[in-house]
């Protein structure tokens, strides 16, 4: 089938103008870029959008169908101005909302002197009506468009673990999330969209009558004013001003309990020049998780405005050559972006590709890390070749992709000496998330060991300071102990702060009496229930195959009224279970 796209150079502006309003179903903008400035650090200026740029995100969300789509691809350094941009589009009759950050596996970029800059970047914003409840539904083929499974070649089991859900695993492929890996990779020799992303966006927005416009822009995107860099900021706290008075230098190895950024504040006055080697935060995401103290349903803007405090604090106690990273959502993390962009060398968007589980629409798989460094002396980057390794001081290249990540097939592997290195890059997908509550402390975010190892080892030297703004659990402190760091962390929780002395108090037990450092954890019992949801689930879908549809209520009280008894001991409602039978199911 031919390609539907209306294209359009963002040189003729006057031929959008003419276009009618709510005229497009789904607009692309291929934004303009070098493709070489991948492969150095981007130092730190004020950056806006061009007044060119503005008037074009105008004229889009003018032209969009309520309901349509605008993507946006580019640098990920670019995107970010562009996502803030787009996030101030509001108006009496419109407004302009984030949807996904799409992380495209495209580039077949060498590596640097820093990590491999394989990923470009595919913003989605739906137009939606201003002032509603609830957003203007919008149309995606995400029941047909699929990616195929693959099949780790030594276990031959399906590369991703889904953890005991395999029967919800579609025969058709898997559902798309976040992350497009899947596309091939290809040398980018200009800022236009691949015609695998434009085939992409076009399957996965198909519709009946939809009207498509791909619009090119020919120049920069994103202008540097000459004002300073240094940015100012409100400085009225919202926090005791006293909270940190006794506070007279940093004691090591310590877990503080208090407010982040009044310690922040207190730390620059007291280290001018900077202190700490690298910083990390993962903060709270705004998303009504259950913190024990923090009230984390804050309003857009006082969150990016609080965000941008302790950003500036950690920009400031950083010292020259320093590395900053920061974990957050997309939705959030192109606003810090778009902050430190103005502060720090930016060096990339990390995506961690966490495992999640087969469901939704596009699977929210993405965290996004991002990585700058502070001008002033050279960075820490330890990172060995495939030749090289600094006695074990180093992170080595991560194992392929093809391979699965379950223990056993590791271990079966390396004893056949199969394994196949890649470089690293700046989409890490080797690393999941914590599956387990064995290995799980009570706190609703906490982060594998692992992220944190290669993030101190990548970026300090033994005997070198890390810190921690939201030290939640103590894994930041674990793992700097663990590669002979120091720490300085923080929590304004008690109980976290309690639970990470603990943590790091055995740990040191641990290694008094056994000579290892690692964290000895607690066996559970897992309790026996009636029935698991995998034996229900399975039930469900042998029921719809002979039925040839989603069974109802009455259905299932026919054929098995047991069943309907289990299913209310497990499920929040009877309907979470029923659906779970669609996959094997034609429309599912």
């Amino acid at each position: 089938m031919p390609r539907p796209w209306e294209s359009i150079d963002h040189d003729h502006l006057k031929k959008l103008a003419d276009l009618p309003s709510e005229s497009r179903n789904v607009i692309v903008i291929s934004t303009f870029f070098n493709p070489t400035d991948k492969l150095l650090p981007v130092q730190p200026q004020n950056y806006e959008l061009t007044a060119n740029t503005i008037s074009l995100l105008t004229e889009c969300s003018r032209i969009l169908q309520f309901g349509g789509l605008l993507f946006i691809y580019g640098l990920p350094h670019h995107l970010t101005f562009f996502g803030q941009g787009l996030s101030t589009i509001r108006n009496d009759k419109l407004e302009m909302l984030f949807k996904y950050w799409i992380t495209l596996d495209i580039d077949e970029a060498p590596r640097g002197d820093s990590l491999k800059p394989t990923s470009q970047g595919l913003l989605m914003f739906l137009k939606s009506k201003s002032g509603s409840r609830t957003p203007s539904p919008f149309h995606l083929n995400t029941s047909t468009v699929r990616v195929s499974h693959t099949y780790c070649p030594v276990c031959k089991q399906n590369v991703k673990d889904w953890g005991g859900k395999k029967h919800l695993m579609n025969p058709r492929g898997a559902s798309l999330s976040d992350v497009w890996r899947d596309l091939g990779k290809i040398p980018i020799r200009n800022h236009i969209a691949p015609d695998s992303v434009l085939d992409r966006v076009f399957d996965l927005t198909r519709q009946e009558g939809a009207k498509y416009l791909h619009i090119v822009q020919s120049e920069a995107s994103v202008k540097a004013s000459p004002s300073s860099t240094s940015l100012a900021i409100d400085s009225a706290s919202h926090w005791p001003a006293d909270e940190w008075d006794n506070l007279t230098s940093l004691k090591l190895n310590e877990v503080y309990q208090g407010e982040c950024i009044s310690f922040l504040d207190k730390v620059s006055s007291m280290y001018p020049q900077g202190v700490f080697d690298m910083a990390f935060a993962d903060p709270p995401y705004n998303l009504s998780k259950s913190y024990d103290k923090y009230e984390d349903t804050v309003a857009e803007e006082h969150y990016i405005e609080w965000c941008n405090r302790w950003l500036e604090g950690m920009a400031k106690t950083l010292k020259p050559g320093g590395s900053l990273f920061v974990l957050n959502l997309p939705k959030w993390a192109m606003h810090h972006a778009a902050y430190l962009n103005r502060r720090l060398e930016f060096r990339h968007w990390i995506t961690w590709d966490a495992l999640s589980d087969p469901r939704g629409k596009i699977m929210p798989a993405h965290y996004a890390l991002l990585y700058y460094t502070k001008p002033g002396a050279p960075p820490t980057f330890n990172y060995s070749t495939l030749e090289g390794h600094k006695n074990g001081q180093s992170v080595l290249p991560p194992d392929s992709p093809k391979y699965c990540l379950r223990a056993s097939c590791i271990k079966k592997r390396k004893k056949l000496n199969d394994d196949e290195k890649v470089e690293l890059s700046d989409i890490w997908f080797d690393i999941h998330r914590i599956k387990h509550k064995r290995d799980r402390d009570a706190h609703p975010c906490q982060l594998p060991e692992k992220l944190m190892e290669r993030l101190i080892l990548l970026t300090t030297n033994r005997g070198g300071l890390v810190f921690d703004p939201f030290c939640g659990a103590g894994t930041t402190a674990i793992a700097a102990s663990k590669l002979e760091r120091d720490f300085v962390v923080v929590d304004i929780d008690s109980n976290y702060v309690r639970i990470a002395k603990e943590k790091l108090a055995a740990m040191r037990q641990h290694a008094d009496m056994f000579g290892v450092l690692t964290v000895p954890r607690r066996a559970i019992k897992k309790i026996k229930v009636a029935a698991s949801k995998k034996e229900i689930e399975i039930y469900l879908q042998k029921l719809a195959q002979q039925l040839g549809k989603e069974p109802s209520e009455e259905d299932i009280k026919r054929e098995n009224p047991d069943i309907l008894q289990k299913i209310d001991l497990i499920y929040p409602t009877r309907l979470a279970a029923i659906k779970r039978c669609r996959v094997v199911l034609r429309e599912g």
